[in-house]
């Protein structure tokens, strides 16, 4: 009983309290189509083809907390991956505490702030990566890009982690803690499980380790210029032959209608047999035509160690437009030496269409 009543209070608290904040709901609809195959593919994998979608609700609240002056945010989304059969609420779940005097937030977030683990490049101007690419055309297992990389190296951002940001007039600078880093179903073969405390579930790892990640996004100062910088490492696993790390650097620099940008990675995830370490180079330009139609290229070269077959090479022209209330991005890509196999080479066409509510 007397845990009944501390809980009810609490609840009555936080009802008072909401009076306060504002709260807004908004979602994103991605429709998505995709048709790939590769020269030595098996016959039921050569030409894969059809649609796909993914839906996302995003609720946020926001306000002022009654001591300190602080502002407060809180939010989370539901987030639909074509069919998912996972959870739906792991992505840019947050609670925010910021001094606005000093631009300083403290965050108690998953998939929420600024962070590398994520098809973030610089090189990339219209949305699809080279991983993207693969994915969203269909590419079964053993016939996709091996050395392009959504989400490499300990993923602190995707695991709950504490990070404070501090917001500056160059840019933000982040530091974030795990005390556990989640699993990368690339590589890594460790399953997950469940943990149960104080009434409280997390998923989290076997064997998973404390991990960190520092980071820099911003100008510099100077007009059309973006940068960032991260570096993330995850705390030496027992008996694995390989610590997780990731470096990920960027530039992009737009100047009236043409954009450049440059990006480079260079990760391993936590492995128990050998050494997987990939090199990631990517490039784009991209001109924006008009107000509404923009032509991008993207070239990108990845490498493992140990890899026999060459570099694995994405290249793809896209093309952007704005229809208003939707917008649309289609494009055509060559692939070389697909999944660390020697003259695999591949192709694909893609077109999505966004709308946001």
């Amino acid at each position: 009983m007397k845990k009944l009543l501390l809980t009810s209070a609490l609840a009555g608290l936080v009802i008072s309290g909401s009076a306060f904040a504002q709260t807004t709901i908004t979602g994103e609809l991605r429709i998505n189509y995709g048709a790939a195959g590769t020269d030595q593919a098996t016959a039921n994998t050569k030409a894969r083809r059809g649609f796909g979608a993914e839906q996302q609700i995003n609720v946020q609240t926001k306000g002022k907390l009654n001591i300190g002056g602080l502002d407060y945010a809180a939010g989370f989304a539901i987030e639909n991956d074509g069919e998912q059969s996972t959870t739906l609420f792991n992505e840019n779940t947050y609670m925010d505490f910021t001094n606005p005097g000093t631009k300083t937030t403290i965050s108690f977030s998953r998939d929420h702030i600024q962070r590398s683990d994520t098809d973030r490049s610089a090189a990339v101007f219209l949305g699809y990566s080279p991983n993207d690419i693969t994915s969203q055309s269909g590419y079964s297992a053993g016939t996709s890009l091996t050395r392009f990389q959504q989400s490499p190296g300990p993923q602190v951002g995707q695991a709950f982690s504490v990070a404070i940001l501090q917001a500056t007039d160059i840019g933000t600078f982040s530091a974030a803690y795990t005390p556990s880093a989640i699993e990368n179903s690339g590589l890594r073969t460790t399953a997950t499980t469940t943990i149960v405390n104080n009434n409280s579930e997390r998923t989290g790892e076997t064997d998973g380790e404390s991990a960190y990640e520092i980071g820099f996004v911003g100008g510099l100062g100077v007009k059309g210029l973006s940068t960032y910088a991260f570096y993330g490492k995850e705390k030496h696993r027992p008996g694995y032959a390989t610590d997780a790390f990731v470096k990920n650097f960027g530039i992009a620099y737009t100047l009236n209608e043409f954009s450049v940008g440059y990006t480079y990675k260079n990760y391993a995830d936590a492995n128990a047999t050998s050494t997987q370490e990939n090199k990631e180079n990517h490039y784009g330009l991209a001109y924006a035509v008009n107000k509404d139609v923009t032509v991008a290229l993207l070239k990108a070269v990845g490498k493992g160690v140990g890899d026999t077959a060459g570099d694995e090479i994405a290249k793809s022209i896209q093309v952007g437009y704005n229809l208003g209330p939707v917008g649309m991005v289609a494009g055509y890509a060559t692939y070389d030496n697909v999944a660390n196999t020697a003259n695999n080479d591949g192709k694909a066409v893609f077109v999505r269409l966004i709308g946001a509510f």
